[in-house]
């Protein structure tokens, strides 16, 4: 099953397809290895001269940037997407789901985790509503004739 929607699905398969799902799951997977923010871990082996929460700060912002270019290459080449609109939803939705998450925002100074909560929940319910159009309504009006 290919990650394309189209205008005619329902509000649930959009908000499915637009999650880039292995993206976020394995952002969750790596920043855990990583124990961003500090604290999270208890320990890490570090090269020497490099403090630990440099090392930390340095990957969680790597692991970061990494997947976010990922994203669209991962929706077209594995999800098939073609929709231009689709693969900028799903990485802006990724990027929403990072901060959430707190990682590179925190090493940013710039994350605020209720914002971070609130900014998710109103994400996920209106980006679905948000791609549906014209399109779906013609179609509609069409089918109804």
């Amino acid at each position: 099953m290919g990650r394309q929607f189209s205008q005619a699905q329902s509000y649930a398969d959009k908000l499915m397809k637009i999650v880039p799902t292995e993206i976020v799951g394995a952002y969750m997977v790596l920043a855990g290895i990583i124990g961003y923010p500090p604290g999270a871990t208890e320990f890490v082996i570090v090269p020497a001269g490099i403090s630990d929460d440099a090392l930390r700060a340095f990957l969680i912002q790597f692991t970061f940037a990494a997947l976010l270019v990922l994203t669209p290459v991962y929706l077209i080449r594995v999800g098939h997407v073609t929709s231009r609109s689709q693969i900028l939803l799903s990485s802006a939705t990724f990027v929403v789901w990072v901060y959430s998450l707190g990682g590179p925002f925190v090493v940013w100074g710039c994350y605020y985790p209720l914002m971070g909560s609130v900014v998710l929940v109103l994400w996920a319910l209106t980006v679905p509503l948000l791609t549906s159009g014209p399109v779906k309504a013609k179609a509609v009006a069409a089918a109804a004739q």
